[in-house]
């Protein structure tokens, strides 16, 4: 994101496939989808029904400890073809492949009744009530909305469009958001700087935990020394 300059949308026409290139503007899509859960119309959706459960099992000391558990039971993940428009003019994306950074429309959790009718997801029916553990189901959607500002980074693709870097089926560096580049920015950042003090954490346990198992080496040999010595001539 930072070494690729933005380009204006009727300006990618003019770059060579294979080049980095990023957009900025208002997504337009002349068939849209409808989102399962939600009904929104949109270019993007990806749907969810997560189980959640508890599990028990027996922790290091052989005490049993019940754990909250989760589990996706179905998920649906659509693209319609869209394009990127901005004052020059406009260029297509095709989205398959795509790190996509959507806006999350459903987040609901419902407990589990039992006997309820099932949901279909992409063709799949999820029926509810599937044992005691049961805790209930999260039903999770994320949307592309039309006709909003959207942000893309990807390449050139021979047709003109923007996808991925086609390099024998390692697709990276392709990414769609609703959120602006300064948004996403200040989100890597931040997760970095958690990332990064939780890496620092990690290494000053593990030197800490070192340094008491090495006293109590040394304390423990010093110990047998003495033992050993008692009695000697």
């Amino acid at each position: 994101m930072r070494d690729t300059e933005t380009t204006p949308a009727a300006g990618v026409a003019a770059l060579l496939p294979g080049t980095p290139v990023e957009v900025k503007g208002t997504l337009r899509c002349e068939g849209p989808l409808t989102s399962e859960m939600a009904g929104q119309r949109c270019a993007y959706h990806l749907s969810r029904v997560i189980r959640e459960y508890r599990e028990t099992d027996r922790d290091a000391d052989g005490d049993l400890k019940t754990r909250r558990r989760t589990e996706v039971v179905a998920e649906s993940e659509r693209f319609a073809p869209f394009s990127v428009e901005d004052p020059s003019g406009a260029v297509g994306v095709s989205g398959e492949g795509a790190e996509v950074d959507a806006l999350e429309v459903m987040n609901r959790f419902e407990k589990d009744a039992g006997g309820e009718p099932g949901i279909t997801i992409g063709g799949v029916t999820v029926h509810m009530g599937q044992g005691e553990r049961t805790i209930g189901y999260r039903h999770v959607e994320s949307v592309l909305p039309i006709d909003a500002p959207v942000y893309v980074l990807g390449v050139v693709r021979e047709d003109g469009r923007i996808g991925p870097l086609d390099d024998g089926g390692e697709r990276s560096g392709f990414l769609i958001s609703h959120r602006s580049e300064e948004e996403l920015g200040k989100g890597y950042r931040r997760d970095a700087l958690v990332l990064g003090l939780v890496a620092a954490g990690l290494f000053v346990f593990g030197a800490v935990f070192l340094a008491v198992g090495f006293g109590a080496g040394v304390l423990a040999a010093g110990a047998e020394s003495a033992s050993l010595g008692v009695g000697s001539p």
